[in-house]
């Protein structure tokens, strides 16, 4: 998360009952290149062992002012001034209530006054604890402060109850820990996202697709969320279930009509930015047929029609306007050389600002890609293979340079 080195992540684990979930949180963080490092409330100690905590990160855990893990440095000082963000996760009730009114009684609170870093707070309650009008009162005092909060999750509860309570996920927490240290240059923007192939049915069991997955489109997603944007994804029929930010809007369409109305749409909400990255289906039967087609009676042929050109569509209406900034996407078989002459042909044509093209062996069913980036202007840049994640990161730099 932090560019040239690994981000650096002081835990906060304080006296709920979900504090054995820190745990998985920690290991969460680590496995995505992380380092980890943990100071506990003494209430916390009641729920899980330190050991566990430094089993896992291979850190010292900071859990008292009186035995310092770093010889001739003030411990709470010196985690503070590490931190690249402090997560506190699970934060109780009495937490945020000290942390609301600057209390410094525990290692934890006083990293908390003395960081500069994000602070990212997940709490974990009891229902009524959560909705008290003081808990919110004081959730409210520190989200002005600038502390995000990554709201709990509503079911079962330890004490009994069912509601809102539940610590979040920790792909969640870890979702809210990027966005605070992403580069916010996309803060307070609408970018809409469209990925994944469509079906376009023959009968009721049988449709025509193709090989896209949608993790191109979905990593878009997770880059626009990380870079502050609001972000809304129109979405085919995915080949697994993308594990997004709960606050990315999702609209779940099946054919290529249907995701152009969704696409369409939105440009009412006026975007800032469209993305076209789903790899919508050319051609439809012109006749589907509402009984399956049984072999005995099976057509030598199917008629198809062409679809609409969404991307085509969406470039009209734009027509000379700044907004929304258009990015077109193009999957080619052939040459490098002829997948930039296409992707280039197409900007002009579809009124695009910006066109990424990849060769179909590059992308499909797998989680790497390779791909170059036309501007208007006529400038290109081909990105080696790389993960679609850091991909995208390279395709969302072009975008706010050039947008």
């Amino acid at each position: 998360m932090t560019k040239g080195r690994a981000s650096r992540i002081v835990l906060g684990v304080t006296g709920s009952i979900a504090a054995y979930k820190a745990a998985e949180i920690a290991r969460y963080f680590m496995k995505r290149g992380c380092v980890v490092r943990v100071v506990m409330s003494e209430a916390a100690e009641k729920f899980i062992s330190p050991l566990t905590f430094e089993s896992i990160t291979q850190q010292p855990v900071l859990r008292t002012f009186w035995e310092e893990t770093q010889p001739g440095a003030i411990g709470h000082i010196a985690l503070a001034d590490w931190a690249d963000a402090v997560v506190v996760a699970p934060a109780s009730a009495d937490c945020i209530a000290k942390a609301a009114f600057g209390f410094a009684e525990s290692p934890l609170l006083a990293v908390l006054l003395a960081t500069k870093a994000p602070v990212i707070m997940a709490p974990a309650m009891n229902v009524n604890m959560y909705e008290h009008p003081q808990t919110q009162e004081n959730i409210s005092t520190l989200a002005a402060r600038g502390v995000a909060f990554v709201e709990p999750d509503t079911g079962d509860l330890a004490c009994g109850w069912k509601g809102r309570g539940r610590l979040a996920e920790a792909s969640e927490i870890f979702f809210e820990t990027k966005r605070s240290l992403g580069p916010k240059d996309l803060l307070g923007k609408r970018v809409v996202i469209s990925t994944g192939p469509t079906r376009e049915a023959i009968d009721p069991v049988r449709f025509i697709s193709n090989r896209s997955s949608g993790k191109m489109g979905v990593a878009l997603a997770k880059e626009a969320y990380r870079r502050g944007a609001q972000v809304i994804v129109v979405h085919g029929p995915l080949s697994m279930t993308p594990r997004l930010p709960r606050r990315v809007s999702k609209i779940s369409v099946t054919s290529a009509a249907q995701m152009r109305e969704a696409v369409l749409s939105q440009l009412s909400l006026s975007p800032d930015i469209v993305i076209m990255a789903a790899a919508v289906a050319d051609y439809r039967p012109a006749a589907p047929v509402s009984e399956k087609i049984k072999k005995s009676t099976s057509p030598s042929s199917i008629e198809l029609i062409s679809n609409a050109d969404i991307l085509l569509e969406v470039g009209e209406k734009k027509g000379e306007s700044p907004r929304p900034f258009l990015v077109g996407f193009a999957v080619e078989t052939g040459t490098p050389e002829e997948l930039v002459a296409e992707v280039t042909r197409k900007l002009i044509r579809k009124n695009a600002d910006l066109m990424v093209g990849n060769l179909a062996q590059d992308s499909f069913d797998k989680d790497t890609n390779r791909v170059c980036v036309v501007c208007r202007s006529g400038e290109y840049e081909s990105i080696e293979t790389a993960k679609k994640s850091e991909v995208a990161r390279r395709i969302f730099d072009a975008i706010v340079k050039k947008g």
